[in-house]
């Protein structure tokens, strides 16, 4: 999907990122990042080039992440409480492990993977 401006002003609003020419969404949806015990709400977007998530502002813990797909070594399903089919694990180069709570998990690890290709 080809992308305005503005809409990747919104996915990058208050971090030190710039929408590089060309760079375009290919994803996005509500999600939940486990942040020790809690899962805190938010939104997660897929650029071209990065994985972004920003919470909403009534967590106890708020704020964007970031993480570069160059970064991202692998992707997996996990199961939240150990049952629910609904989360995926994002691994860094670094060892760093990264659960996020998505609707459509498959399509959001395929999309990762196709884009880091």
């Amino acid at each position: 999907m080809t992308v305005h401006e503005p809409e990747l002003d919104e996915v990058f609003r208050n971090t030190e990122i710039v929408a590089l020419p060309g760079e375009t969404l290919l994803r996005k949806g509500n999600a939940n990042l486990w942040r020790g015990k809690e899962a805190v709400g938010g939104r997660l977007w897929l650029t071209s080039r990065w994985l972004v998530f920003r919470s909403h502002s009534f967590n106890n813990q708020t704020g964007v992440g970031t993480w570069p797909l160059e970064e991202i070594a692998s992707v997996a399903p996990v199961n939240t409480l150990g049952i629910v089919p609904n989360g995926m694990e994002v691994t860094l180069g670094s060892g760093e492990r990264i659960r996020f709570v998505v609707s459509k998990r498959r399509e959001w690890m395929t999309t990762i993977m196709q884009a880091k290709a």
